[in-house]
């Protein structure tokens, strides 16, 4: 990540004002920093410029009839992947597509035999790659792959109950880290990116009382954040040099879920949609952070949606937020300006938002959820997130 994506949640911290290539402090290449409904982040790494990605893995084939994307991950402006279903005789319908001219073409390659989960159920419902080999599809199974998705596997997590279920997965620094539910709580488990040695951290995260929890982890190279909503923001954890410690995530009280995005290790911006399960006024309000989340100030103006379902930052000042406005439309709204004015940049049909991220200041994704599969279509900007269209397939 060059200085400039590092001064962005200083700006909506309202602490400098960064400008061309202003700022003085510069971090690894990102993760993605986007969440979902239940991360994004992001499904994207954020950085200037990405370099290029060598080929690996099958050489592929044709795109399936009808396909529809359910995640999306990239490991530079050119590699990525999307998961998700097509029409098919011989069921699971999984599948995969990769691309290497940065989405312009793709290609289909082997898919795990797992079904596209829906609504938590068996499966999987997410996509995340380290680098051209390796590989992860989660949520609830997790299967992996180290030689770029030519073969998958299912695999069995240690020091966790066998009804665990995997709830997010994010890589980065050559590490993987895991959010995975089970009688204790959230545990987070961590590996090598090309092996699979996972460790159980001693930091287990209690689950809220609420129908649904869920976890979202947000990485920054070496450095992230994990924290547990199920209705209201719980519990969460940061990750330091000697592992993950116990740490007290944003929007704790604000009645509704939350969503952070890292523009460097210091620098947070956390989007919560409050008053949904309490008495404050309902409101979706950005905070930000310029100590690691060890604080959190308001900044900016409220953002103009009725719920929110993921947030990502750009370049100097930018930031994208998925959600929804009071009739159910999809939205995606941007602000260039640190927060001072929104404004709509895409409206889809009615639905949700299953991830949204940068990859660099200019090229971005979101994959929105428009039907019972929580499946639809893989969107991209390619100005810095002022624009957005459909990606075709085929």
């Amino acid at each position: 990540m060059d200085a400039r994506l590092a001064c962005v949640a200083v700006v909506f911290a309202g602490l400098v004002a960064c400008g061309g290539g202003g700022g003085d402090k510069a971090a690894p290449t990102a993760s993605p920093t986007s969440r979902s409904v239940p991360t994004t982040t992001a499904p994207a790494a954020a950085a200037t410029t990405v370099p290029p990605v060598e080929g690996s893995g099958p050489v592929g084939g044709p795109v399936p009839a009808g396909f529809a994307a359910a995640s999306v991950t990239f490991v530079s402006l050119q590699t990525g992947w999307v998961l998700g279903t097509a029409p098919c005789s011989s069921p699971p319908c999984t599948s995969v597509l990769r691309t290497g001219d940065g989405g312009h073409t793709w290609v289909g390659i082997p898919a795990p035999r797992a079904e596209l989960a829906v609504d938590h159920g068996a499966g999987v419902r997410r996509l995340r790659f380290a680098d051209a080999d390796n590989g992860w599809a989660f949520g609830p199974e997790l299967w992996t792959t180290h030689d770029g998705g030519g073969h998958w596997a299912r695999t069995t997590l240690p020091g966790v109950d066998t009804d665990s279920e995997v709830f997010d997965l994010e890589a980065a620094a050559g590490k993987v880290h895991a959010a995975v539910i089970d009688s204790r709580g959230i545990v987070i488990l961590t590996s090598a990116a090309d092996a699979d040695d996972w460790q159980a951290s001693p930091t287990v995260v209690a689950i809220g009382a609420g129908p649904v929890p869920q976890a979202d982890i947000v990485l920054q190279g070496d450095t992230g954040w994990m924290f547990e909503v199920d209705r209201t923001v719980g519990g969460g954890a940061r990750l330091t040099a000697t592992g993950w410690v116990p740490w007290s995530p944003p929007c704790a009280d604000a009645g509704g879920a939350a969503f952070l995005a890292a523009a460097s290790a210091a620098d947070l911006l956390a989007v919560c949609d409050e008053g949904q399960w309490n008495d404050r006024p309902r409101a979706v309000r950005t905070y930000g952070s310029a100590d690691g989340g060890a604080t959190f100030n308001p900044v900016g103006v409220p953002v103009p949606l009725r719920g929110v379902a993921g947030v990502t930052v750009g370049g100097p000042g930018t930031a994208v937020v998925a959600g929804s406005d009071a009739g159910g439309a999809a939205l995606l709204v941007s602000t260039f300006d640190g927060g001072t004015r929104w404004s709509e940049v895409y409206r889809g049909s009615s639905g949700g938002w299953n991830e949204v991220g940068f990859t660099s200041p200019s090229q971005g994704v979101a994959v929105a959820a428009d039907g019972p599969s929580d499946t639809g279509p893989l969107l991209m900007t390619r100005d810095g997130g002022r624009t957005w269209a459909a990606v075709a397939f085929g």
